[in-house]
């Protein structure tokens, strides 16, 4: 190659526009596409690599085993590890990382603000950079925080705070350091930090959550010093946890269901590790799945390869009407060799052409793609990225160009010259179908995989949750494990009070929110022990949800109000006790470390739990603890929204209100799918348009190719529908091989897919039904135009050229 061959390639270019045009858009997509999908790939492998000592750095991570409940491994774990950690025998440093809620109140004005308890080991584990003030010193005291630039800014308007205070309850707070933002790519993200005695919580809470092996709060980060042995700290750890008061404080009968498993396993993962752990895919922090990022690859080279194919099939067209041009070239004594570098040439310069087109919309696209993963993707794309974007254009022009290179160095100078040349031979003809094929099989399996998961996640959205909640609001009061005051309390009777208003509840947590929840081994008398999660809740709880009554009562407030006993049992706890009806439960006891219980009521399963997991054993009890107000709607929600917010600022002035609707905790559940439902939709749009273009490059060279056979037909007295059946065959096969071709692995990602899904149903079929048929919708109009033009060919025009 020559540089005179680039700019003969511009002056191709720009000779034909609206060819290059097309031609170009179709392969900057698929550029923008690969680029934006291998960046946030690379994105999510780079986490927590800005940590000096990641390799010292352990996450603890526990899983629990209970009879008949999901083992699943948790990022987060009892803070009694972190004690145990340090009488392990090993050199270790330990920090919790436990992110709190909280009201931030300055200058009367009040902002929600998420603060985390750290140990001041921390501060040199995680390379904290200090802006102004000492951040050590800072988490040692009680009543000072330390805050992030951003946060500093959000919250005074300036970063320059040191020494500035605000409220938060009935305490003032001083801050006594500002830190650098964390990385976006970073596991442990962070708006404020406080130190262990922080005044944030009370001695009593403090004392529960830092010693109670039954409570999981927050995350564990071990330091490790060289010279430390991993196996025998995992050891240790788990030694620990087996000789736990939790575990000792077990009945006989429910450890030995375990089988001889643990009752808590213990295991420590690589800091660097921690965001792409399999088992932590649904921890409370950042995760990401490996084989689902693996697979967002493999989308995104897939795109760019059709996108590619598809520049192939166009260039090789334009390639055969160059035949004259290649030919003349050749007879005025250019070489093979010149004549294929020149169409390499002119791919390269496409393709580099097409690439920074693609750079461009793949930063567009970044700001979608951040909300599509749920992440801050800002810094996704830098000046190595573009250097690597830059060398794959290089190589797809390459590639691109060797097909064109070939044909034009294999074809016959005088035969082109002389006019009769301008056709493709069978192999070539067959390498362009295959690509097809792959393009159209490519947006089978796309397609399918879209509709089929966007069919799912719109029926399972639609299981009955066991109550009503279009018409429920919840407000978050309080803290968990907060006791109702007196003010709480007084607003809880002037909700009741408000027009529109049905009825009020009281609960430990939200329906469909898992915050917090409470499990605990419990047996009917006489019976084994099982698992049970105990919801805390009031009297008029039930009620407010309209839990349907199978047998008995449910709370009833003038009757149950001042006795704080009994318990009503869901139908799934029902079973998981061995009653053998619920009709057969009231009356009887339940048993359980809190004491003996009376069941006065069972009713059908709550939907408290992800579209994963089964109905769980629920039994209700009533708590004094019970933060989450639900409020009971009538008509239009809108005034009862107002006049909440009213009270809210009557009551409580320097607290900012959390309320929403009952529905929106639920359909979080289903929040994952609709994004990847989503993102997958937008590469299958992408993947059929461009099947969509190679469908019409084939047809209309196979009409072109055809047309002396259906003219002649046409002579012969063959109708139109002969015509359409002759143009048509070549488009049915390469459909049915596109299908044979797309649907099998389809549908073997979608069994896996949807295989954790206790509420799958084959339902998802009519999605492939409806993908199978819009490729062929779509392919069916790509090739009318072509199909019109095979109608429309005038014999006596054709038969004289």
């Amino acid at each position: 190659m020559r540089w005179s061959d680039f700019r003969v390639g511009w002056r191709i270019l720009r000779q034909d526009g609206k060819w290059s045009g097309g031609t170009l858009c179709g392969l900057a997509l698929g550029f923008a596409v690969c680029i934006a999908l291998l960046a946030y790939v690379r994105y999510s492998f780079s986490y927590d690599t800005h940590v000096s000592q990641a390799e010292r750095i352990f996450l603890v991570k526990s899983r629990f085993h209970f009879p008949g409940v999901p083992e699943e491994w948790s990022d987060t774990t009892t803070q009694a590890l972190r004690t145990a950690s340090q009488a392990s025998g090993q050199k270790v440093t330990a920090s919790m990382f436990a992110p709190i809620q909280a009201t931030a109140v300055i200058e009367n004005i009040a902002s929600d603000l998420t603060v985390t308890l750290v140990d001041p080991a921390f501060v040199q584990m995680f390379d904290l950079r200090a802006l102004s003030g000492d951040v050590a010193a800072a988490l040692a005291r009680p009543e000072a925080l330390v805050l992030t630039r951003d946060t500093a800014r959000k919250l005074f308007g300036t970063e320059q705070v040191q020494g500035r205070t605000l409220r938060m309850g009935a305490m003032s707070y001083m801050v006594g350091a500002v830190v650098e933002d964390q990385p976006s790519a970073s596991t442990t993200p962070f708006a404020a930090l406080a130190g262990p005695k922080s005044t944030l919580w009370n001695a009593q809470d403090r004392d529960d959550a830092l010693q109670n092996w039954g409570r999981i709060f927050g995350r564990v980060y071990l330091m490790v010093e060289p010279g430390a042995n991993l196996e025998q700290l995992t050891a240790a750890l788990q030694g620990a946890s087996d000789r736990s008061p939790l575990h000792a404080q077990l009945p006989p009968d429910f450890l030995a269901q375990l089988g001889g498993k643990k009752l808590m396993d213990v295991g420590l993962v690589p800091l660097r590790d921690a965001y792409l752990d399999p088992d932590l895919v649904g921890g409370t922090g950042p995760h990401g799945n490996r084989a689902g990022l693996l697979g967002l690859a493999v989308v995104g080279v897939l795109i760019l390869v059709l996108a590619t194919l598809n520049y192939v099939n166009l260039t090789t067209i334009r390639t055969l009407r160059r035949q004259r041009e290649i030919g003349m070239r050749k007879v005025l004594g250019a070489s093979v060799s010149r004549v294929a570098g020149q169409f390499v040439a002119e791919s390269l310069l496409a393709s580099l052409l097409a690439a920074a087109a693609g750079l461009v919309l793949a930063w567009l696209l970044v700001p979608r793609l951040g909300v599509l993963v749920d992440r801050d993707l800002g810094s996704m794309l830098s000046l190595p990225l573009v250097g690597g974007a830059l060398g794959l254009s290089l190589l797809v022009g390459v590639l691109a160009g060797l097909h064109p290179a070939w044909i034009a160095a294999r074809l016959r100078a005088h035969t082109a010259v002389a006019g009769r040349g301008d056709q493709e031979s069978r192999q070539g003809l067959w390498v362009r179908r295959v690509l097809t094929v792959v393009q159209l099989g490519s947006a089978v399996g796309m397609a399918s995989l879209t509709l089929a998961i966007a069919w799912h996640t719109w029926e399972a959205s639609r299981v009955d949750p066991g109550f009503d909640p279009s018409h429920l609001l919840v407000l978050d009061t309080a803290p968990a494990f907060t006791p109702l005051g007196p003010q709480l309390a007084s607003m809880v009777e002037a909700v009741r009070r408000l027009p529109g208003v049905s009825g009020v509840a009281l609960s430990m947590e939200a329906v469909g929110r898992r915050n917090v929840q409470q499990k605990d081994s419990a047996r009917r008398e006489g019976g084994t022990m099982t698992t049970i999660e105990w919801k805390g809740i009031d009297t008029e709880f039930l009620t407010v949800y309209g839990a349907r009554l199978l047998a008995g009562r449910v709370f009833d407030r003038s009757r149950d109000a001042a006795s704080g006993t009994g318990v009503v049992l869901s139908a799934s706890a029902v079973r998981a006790l061995g009653f053998g009806s619920p009709e057969a439960a009231v009356g009887r006891f339940v048993e359980a470390q809190g004491g003996r219980q009376q069941v006065i009521g069972v009713v059908a399963d709550i939907r408290f739990q992800t579209p994963q997991e089964p109905p769980q054993p629920v039994c209700y009890r009533l708590a004094p603890l019970t933060p989450v107000l639900t409020v009971r709607t009538e008509g239009d929600q809108a005034p009862v929204r107002a006049a909440l917010t009213q009270l809210w600022t009557q009551y409580f002035p320097n607290d900012t209100l959390k309320m929403a609707r009952a529905e929106t905790f639920l359909q979080a559940h289903y929040e994952e799918d609709r994004r990847n439902a989503e993102l997958l939709g937008i590469a299958a749009g992408i993947v059929l348009l461009i099947a969509a273009l190679g469908v019409y490059v084939l047809s209309a060279y196979s009409v072109r190719r055809s047309a002396r056979e259906i003219v002649i037909r046409r002579l012969h007295g063959a109708g139109r529908a002969a015509v359409i059946r002759l143009v048509g065959r070549e488009f049915l096969i390469v459909l049915g091989c596109s299908l044979l071709l797309g649907l099998p692995p389809a549908l073997l990602v979608i069994e896996r897919y949807l295989a954790s899904y206790a509420d799958a149903s084959l339902l998802w079929i009519w999605g492939v039904v409806a993908a199978v048929a819009l490729v062929a919708l779509v392919s069916l109009l790509s090739i009318g135009r072509n199909l019109q033009l095979a109608l429309s060919l005038r014999p006596a025009v054709l038969l004289r050229t």
